[in-house]
């Protein structure tokens, strides 16, 4: 495109030209230079469903392009069909696999005549869903490595493990159902006879329900949560002239990325704008691009993101900050999970037997009483327990190693972080806030050194700035119930991932005005005075419950006598993080969390 005519259009109009025009261009522009490596030496026995002697999945090496169709390369490749369907689907679904120096792909034909996106849950649309364990180490719980993707057939991804970055896809609807390619990007180089852990999944849907499912490896359909139900995928195939083909998707990721941004937030918006058109100009000047070029081009977009300036207005937002690796990894300080024991009256007159969790910091001593704690209280979502976040003793859970982290890089002030549930006792959210005041806050805080004196409500009332209450999903509804019924308790509030339902269920979305003015007569009546409580809250704007909490957030702003919206704590009492790409799941939560925890009681003595 020449000099001259983008000085005739808009900055921004231009930039949206360039970059779907660099689209077309990128996806189609290079033929795949190792589709010949699967006919090298190394073929693999398989069976007449496709797996080798071990039941695995084979990959060979090639570099398709990711373009919603199967091009010559993927000829090479060896089909393989799922082992479990479940519930009344007449869908049925053909995947493939390649590998090259940088990724891995997955290539799925899946034949459905009844294709439906009707429902707002992801995995209840007719869609595949790819769950990948890089390292195969089969833990229960997803580790950086590891990646849990969902696409449809309208080429919607959803990620609800893993880098949103990593993953490129394209799909197609055909004459009689759809096609879907993906590219993951892998975090170590792979190599013939690498093993890496895989389960593939379609979802078959029928109008807003999710009618059945075919799995390649898993019969339980629990991998979802847990990677040792994958089954494995053997690579091969690479001979030593085979090469990888060039990697555009990296940069075309972060260029549709930046599409996305608003530029009105920043003062020097027009170097990522001009990076952008220059960017995409140099790629489209000539077909011989190489991958340095690209890879060149990467960083300079990247450095220019990096220079980008908020306004003063801008700046007023909080904003997602994804959790770094090495914070998800273990701690050489880290802390314990111990379990407390308790009673509580249940709905029947009686009482109920339940426990805790509790994570203690690294260096806690017990016998040191002048050094106090704050105090989080964190819960769990629907149909889950006490378990969820931190297991129990012995066990080293994700939130764990971040907090460890955390608190050994000077982070965030060693706390103490309570996992209780809200099913057995009242066994009602909205009634929890009985048994946290009754049972579960004197129980810890006298249990540990605390700013509570005792356990008395006097003195738990005195302690009140050094308490925190958050929850996600139905944990989020107990977060609003506890604001509005333990106002004198607790002085924070994190409700992630979920509205208020003091006006009926989803009533964050459906009644916002009427939830928020409640709200606000909360603190209106309670005579604190606005920074005397605050509430941080986090969503994915991908996240089945954005819907119900951005409306409810937004009345809240309006009612700037009580809620006061601010990233900056000395100014404000109210934020939300809404984060690109973020779904209904603890992937997403932890990071919420982490971009959380520095705030609460940061302004305490």
């Amino acid at each position: 495109m020449k000099q001259g005519k983008r000085l005739l259009l808009h900055p921004v109009m231009m930039l949206f030209v360039v970059v779907s025009l660099a689209f077309a261009s990128l996806q189609g522009m290079w033929p795949n230079v190792s589709a010949a490596a699967a006919n090298g030496s190394g073929k693999v026995p398989v069976d007449k469903n496709g797996f080798d002697s071990q039941g695995r999945m084979v990959a060979y090496f090639g570099s398709p392009v990711i373009d919603g169709k199967a091009d010559a390369v993927w000829d090479k490749a060896q089909p393989v069909s799922p082992k479990y369907i479940s519930g009344n689907s007449g869908t049925s679904a053909t995947f493939k696999a390649l590998w090259d120096e940088r990724a891995l792909y997955i290539l799925a034909e899946v034949k459905d005549k009844n294709l439906s996106v009707q429902s707002g849950t992801p995995h209840m649309q007719d869609s595949l869903e790819i769950f990948l364990d890089e390292n195969n180490d089969k833990t229960q719980e997803y580790g950086v490595d590891d990646v849990h993707l969902r696409v449809n057939y309208e080429n919607a991804l959803t990620v609800d493990n893993g880098k949103p970055e990593r993953i490129y896809t394209s799909a197609k609807v055909t004459e009689d159902g759809y096609v879907v390619e993906a590219r993951i990007a892998l975090k170590s180089v792979p190599e013939n006879a690498k093993v890496l852990g895989i389960e593939l999944q379609i979802n078959d849907a029928e109008g807003s329900e999710r009618i059945g499912g075919l799995n390649v490896f898993d019969s339980t359909g629990g991998a979802w949560n847990d990677t040792s139900k994958f089954g494995e995928i053997l690579l091969a195939g690479k001979t030593k002239p085979a090469v990888s083909g060039r990697n555009p998707y990296d940069l075309i990721n972060l260029i549709k990325s930046t599409q996305k941004m608003d530029f009105t937030l920043y003062k020097n918006a027009n170097i990522v704008m001009d990076a952008i058109v220059t960017t995409t100009e140099s790629i489209l000047i000539s077909d011989e691009v190489t991958q340095t070029q690209i890879d060149e081009q990467y960083a300079a977009l990247k450095d220019a993101i990096g220079k980008l300036e908020m306004t003063e207005e801008a700046a007023n937002e909080k904003y997602f900050k994804a959790v770094p690796d090495e914070y998800r990894m273990e701690s050489d300080k880290p802390g314990t999970i111990e379990t407390l024991a308790y009673k509580t009256p249940n709905g029947n007159n009686g009482t109920d037997d339940k426990k805790l969790h509790v994570y203690v910091p690294y260096g806690y001593d017990a016998s040191d009483t002048n050094k106090k704690y704050n105090v989080l209280y964190l819960m769990h979502g629907g149909g889950e327990n006490e378990d969820l976040i931190f297991g129990g003793p012995g066990q080293s859970k994700e939130l764990k190693k971040i907090l460890d982290n955390m608190i050994a890089n000077g982070d965030i002030e060693p706390l103490i972080v309570v996992t209780p549930t809200f099913y057995g006792g009242k066994n009602e959210p909205a009634l929890f806030h009985e048994e946290l005041i009754n049972d579960i806050v004197p129980l810890v805080e006298t249990t540990y050194n605390t700013y509570a004196d005792s356990a008395s409500l006097d003195d738990l009332e005195a302690s009140r700035a050094h308490r925190a209450f958050g929850g996600f999903s139905m944990g989020s509804v107990t977060t609003w119930y506890t604001f509005v019924n333990a106002l004198d308790y607790f002085k924070y509030y994190v409700p992630l991932s979920g509205d208020s339902w003091v006006m009926g269920q989803r009533g964050g979305g459906t009644m916002p005005d009427e939830t928020a003015e409640y709200l606000a007569n909360v603190a209106r009546d309670s005579g604190y005075a606005p920074q005397d409580y605050y509430i941080f809250s986090a969503t994915g704007n991908l996240d089945i419950a954005y819907p119900n909490l951005k409306p409810q957030i937004d009345a809240m702003k309006e009612l700037t006598d009580v809620f006061i919206y601010s990233s900056d704590t000395t100014k404000g009492n109210l934020y939300f993080i809404v984060a690109d790409g973020g779904t209904h799941a603890w992937n997403w939560v932890n990071q919420y969390i982490y971009d959380i925890v520095p705030d609460l009681f940061a302004n305490e003595e």
